[in-house]
């Protein structure tokens, strides 16, 4: 269903009314919804999807399909846990989003959110590829050991809390600060 509606003081035409099962009717601009090259597997009758954004959950999102109000994935950008996160996309996979060699997707890894939060992971194989400007994603598979299906956040965070802190180790003490050396 087509219509026209004021959202956060913008006037969105060509809005879709989508009913969803985490949070009701709301409207979607035409333009916010990303298509997908190749369904996501598991799901082929799911084709359009677009990001719910909320602060108290960032920096997760969720991925909704606006094609069935119960298909919704929380997802998040790898690199907030993820620092040493940096696979090798075929130019197959990036033509079928719409990019050139040399141009990088953003990436997103879909979450799996158990009730003992400790225990959340990341499909670290399996990531999103989008394209922002074309609007077109699809899910990737990695061969690789390095990473899982399951790829715990947890020790992920501890993983990029530790570079942190060799990185500044490696670097030393700065100009300009108290422990610097200087007089």
């Amino acid at each position: 269903m087509l219509s026209v509606c004021v959202w956060n003081n913008h006037i969105m035409e060509d809005a879709l009314k989508i009913t969803v099962s985490h949070f009701g009717e709301i409207d979607v601009a035409e333009t916010d919804i990303f298509n997908a090259t190749v369904p996501v597997p598991g799901f082929p009758d799911s084709h359009r999807y677009f990001f719910i954004e909320r602060d108290k959950i960032k920096p997760f999102k969720w991925f909704q399909s606006a094609d069935d109000p119960n298909l919704t994935f929380v997802v998040v950008e790898p690199q907030y846990f993820f620092h040493d996160y940096k696979p090798k996309f075929g130019a197959f996979d990036l033509k079928e989003i719409g990019l050139g060699p040399g141009e990088k997707p953003t990436m997103y890894a879909i979450v799996v959110l158990p009730e003992d939060l400790t225990k959340m992971t990341a499909n670290m194989r399996g990531p999103l590829i989008v394209n922002p400007a074309e609007h077109l994603f699809k899910q990737v598979f990695i061969e690789t050991d390095r990473w899982s299906v399951r790829e715990s956040i947890i020790e992920g965070i501890k993983r990029k809390e530790k570079a942190a802190l060799l990185d500044k180790k490696k670097l030393g003490p700065q100009p300009g600060h108290k422990n610097a050396g200087t007089t």
